[in-house]
């Protein structure tokens, strides 16, 4: 089935695509976003009760874009600062602990109320429903005489959408191994994408919820550092008010030595923070553990292999493809300003794209 459309296709629901898309509808510029999970959010994702961030959790004063972004959807209320008062643990390969004033390393950064999650929910909430499609895979992009067909899979059927443009807001890796181009991507294009590391792609991240802050009454920040692991990097992932409190950690682990061990590594993650932080961290109300490295959408062998490629860019297809495909995701943000790799580098993008695109239209 074909569907004739003269609306900018966007492929990937996550910050930057939501947030091209919500450009564009301010901009009166139609538009049909696809995305392959069966949720929005993309690496932006909060254990289901509790809110509490199982991808990014952070962003930094001087972030113009998202800080902004936040503002205009009114969750400015909702920025509080992640906890760093207090002592840290250092534990060293012999097993000996340390405790020192000043060692959070995430000091002086920003959290939201309710997890990134709370963003997304935003925008989500801002767009037209019958623009977002969700379980819906692109698996091939074609040039037309008029723009671009796109090819998507849903419910076990294919849908052929024409589009005056595409924008596509998923990780470069992902999307070289995903997505068929017809005419096909110039070789240099090509390994430009497979070289670009996923932002957040090797990582692992263990959190355990607890009914009370019990570190915080003996003095600590939440915030550790491990020769031993599983555990490298600890923080606290409390909310600001209500809920549960929690601490969480980046498991240290490569990625082809942590398949399949969930369980494993959950049961070690609790050894360790009650190594380090007493009795209490053995008794958690609850725990999680969300390994970036394993999700099909987020992350390829490249990203789980220590002697991948690694480069930086944003491919171009300008005169190859007649500007109707552009690229965004925090991938492809500057590498100034605190940008590429983080949530404002996502933002970043998703306001260039959709800016390009109603330059093109004019």
């Amino acid at each position: 089935m074909t569907v004739t459309d003269s609306s900018v296709i966007i492929v990937g629901g996550g910050l930057s695509g939501l947030c091209a898309g919500f450009r564009l509808h301010q901009l009166d510029i139609p538009f049909r976003l696809f995305e392959a999970r069966a949720r929005l959010g993309g690496r932006i994702l909060a254990t289901d009760d509790t809110h509490i961030d199982l991808g990014p959790s952070w962003f930094w004063p001087g972030q113009r874009q998202i800080a902004a972004l936040i503002e205009e959807l009114g969750l400015q209320e909702s920025i509080y600062p992640q906890a760093s008062s207090g002592l840290s643990v250092m534990e060293y390969g012999d097993g000996s602990l340390q405790t020192s004033q000043g060692g959070a390393s995430m000091a002086g950064s920003n959290r939201l109320d309710g997890g990134m999650q709370c963003l997304i929910d935003a925008l989500a909430d801002l767009l037209p429903t019958d623009c977002v499609q969700l379980s819906s895979a692109v698996q091939r992009i074609e040039q037309t005489p008029d723009g671009i067909a796109a090819s998507i899979e849903h419910a076990g059927m294919e849908t052929t959408i024409q589009g005056q443009c595409i924008i596509l807001a998923l990780p470069p890796r992902v999307l070289a191994q995903s997505i068929e181009f017809h005419p096909g991507l110039p070789s240099k294009e090509g390994q430009l994408l497979e070289q670009i590391p996923t932002w957040m792609a090797g990582q692992c991240k263990f959190i355990a919820e607890y009914r009370n802050a019990f570190w915080l009454a003996d003095g600590l920040s939440g915030d550790g550092f491990s020769q031993l692991g599983p555990l490298g990097e600890i923080h606290d992932a409390s909310p600001r008010v209500g809920g549960t409190h929690a601490l969480f950690g980046f498991v240290g682990i490569p990625p082809g030595q942590r398949r399949g061990q969930d369980d494993a590594l959950k049961q070690a993650a609790l050894q360790q923070l009650t190594r380090m932080f007493g009795k209490a961290a053995a008794e958690p109300l609850a725990v999680h553990l969300k390994d970036w490295a394993f999700d099909e959408r987020t992350a390829t062998a490249y990203d789980r292999s220590p002697d991948a490629p690694r480069g930086h860019g944003r491919p171009t297809l300008s005169s190859e493809w007649d500007n109707r495909v552009l690229w965004a995701g925090t991938e492809t943000a500057g590498l100034t300003d605190h940008s590429n790799g983080y949530l404002e580098g996502a933002v970043e993008a998703g306001n260039r794209v959709a800016a390009l695109v109603n330059k093109l239209r004019s």
